[in-house]
Formats: structure tokens, C-alpha cells, sequence
């Protein structure tokens, strides 16, 4: 998919996401200090729950390009297209993306190991268990890029055993702790919204 594909995808997807989640009453959130932007209209910034909403997001190439640069890897279109459409406060796998720092789940989850070895880390499952990756072997076919997570517990046990050795993990060891979650970032994100990926 083209960059204007894939924006068109996350927008429809996070809109139905949004509007799903509404009907289920599982847009509120605690606490003040919500900015404005993104809370609903004729909402009392004050008040201890409130009814957040989708705001455009506001991201640019430069920003992505410093990510890159940082990372040390190219950045799928669709991971592009994610972060760049809305700024929500989703909970759930979709991790959250903040006005003030819309990389901020990429940030959070990238880690040197899993990227040098082709794996790049986009967020994590929703118990804070598992870190999910695009395995990027196929790229630039992102439609055969699948999605995988790994266990944070043995991952970061066998990443401290490494840095103390002073060695990159090596991908057959990685290899070892990977389970499958989905063939692809979009049958991934059409996975959380039909409930099926958590």
C-alpha cells in the first residue's frame, strides 16, 4: 500500500475502533490533565472521568526520519500511517499516542536487539506481558511482514546476559522466545477490532 493507502486504512480503522469502543462505554478516562484537544466537546476539564476523543495527529516525515536515523531501520509505511492519523488514549494493544509525544509507544517499545535483527517493535499486548514486532525479513512487501511478540520476562534475561558479554543477541536465539500473532500489521489491527488479538 501507497502512504495515502495506508493513512486511508488507520483512518477508517481508528474511527470504527473509536466508535466500537464507545458503544461499550470504554472511552473514559481518569484524571485531570487530559488536554483539551481530545476531550469531548463540552467536556469539564475538572471533572475525575472523562469521555476522551480521536484528534488528528500532527507528525512529520523529519519525525519519522529522526526515528529512523536513531533506530537504525526504515520505518514500514503502515507504522507511518499509524502514528501519524490520530492521537488517542486507546489502553488496550493499540498502545496510547499522546499529543505531546505521538512516538511516544514506538519509543517505549523499541529495544536494539530486537531491531538489528530485523525486528522492529511497535507496542506492547494488553497486559504488558509480550512486546510486539513487525518482522521485517519480507520488507518492502509489508502485506507479508508478520506480527510477533516475545516475552518481556526471558527476552530481557537473555539481553542482560548479552550486554554483559558485550554481544548482540543472536537471532536464533530470539527465534527461540517469538510467537506468531498475525501475517500482518493490518490483519493485526483488524484482529483488535474484531476482538481476536488482545
Amino acid at each position: 500500500m501507497t502512504i495515502e493507502e495506508n493513512r486511508a486504512f488507520m483512518k477508517n480503522f481508528f474511527e470504527r475502533y473509536y466508535e466500537k469502543r464507545k458503544s461499550e462505554d470504554i472511552i473514559l478516562v481518569k484524571g485531570v490533565g487530559i488536554p483539551p484537544e481530545m476531550l469531548e466537546d463540552g467536556a469539564d476539564p475538572n471533572k475525575e472521568w472523562n469521555v476522551w476523543k480521536l484528534y488528528p495527529a500532527v507528525v512529520t516525515e523529519s519525525d519519522f526520519a529522526m526515528h529512523e536515523e536513531k533506530f537504525n531501520v526504515k520505518l514500514p509505511e503502515c507504522i507511518k500511517a499509524f502514528f501519524s492519523v490520530y492521537n488517542h488514549r486507546f489502553d488496550d494493544a493499540l498502545g496510547r499516542n499522546y499529543i505531546n509525544n505521538p512516538l511516544y509507544e514506538l519509543e517505549h517499545s523499541y529495544n536494539h536487539h530486537l531491531a538489528n535483527n530485523g525486528y522492529l517493535p511497535f507496542g506492547w499486548d494488553e497486559e504488558s506481558f509480550f512486546i510486539r514486532c513487525i518482522d521485517l525479513t519480507n520488507m518492502p512487501d509489508e502485506e507479508k511482514c508478520p506480527i510477533v511478540e516475545i516475552d518481556h520476562e526471558p527476552f530481557f534475561d537473555l539481553m542482560y546476559d548479552s550486554e554483559e558479554k558485550g554481544i548482540l543477541i543472536p537471532k536464533e536465539e530470539l527465534l527461540k522466545l517469538f510467537r506468531p500473532v498475525a501475517d500482518n500489521f493490518y490483519e493485526y489491527l483488524n484482529g483488535i477490532y474484531n476482538d481476536t488479538i488482545h
